[in-house]
């Protein structure tokens, strides 16, 4: 099973919301915020995977899931240090 856009569209989601519960903080929370937020995860991770690791595709949705929660959550830890607000 390759992941189509609408499964990386899932991934993402499911990646954004995973990393807001784990990452917490004052980061943007919300299921547009997640998506996107997870979407680039997403991106990242595939991009990752196929240009670095070499792999053709990822197969699993949640090895998919679970490498780009590791990548959003890495994100959210980004945009929390660099905001300045406080």
């Amino acid at each position: 099973m390759d992941l189509t856009f609408v499964g990386w569209i899932v991934v993402g989601l499911i990646a954004g919301i995973v990393s807001g519960i784990i990452a917490g903080g004052r980061t943007a929370r919300g299921v547009l915020p997640s998506l996107v937020i997870g979407l680039i995860a997403a991106v990242i991770t595939g991009w990752v995977m196929t240009e670095i690791v070499g792999s053709d595709t990822l197969t699993s949705i949640w090895v998919s899931a679970l490498l780009a929660t590791v990548a959003a959550i890495v994100i959210r830890l980004i945009i929390g240090a660099l905001s300045f607000g406080d």
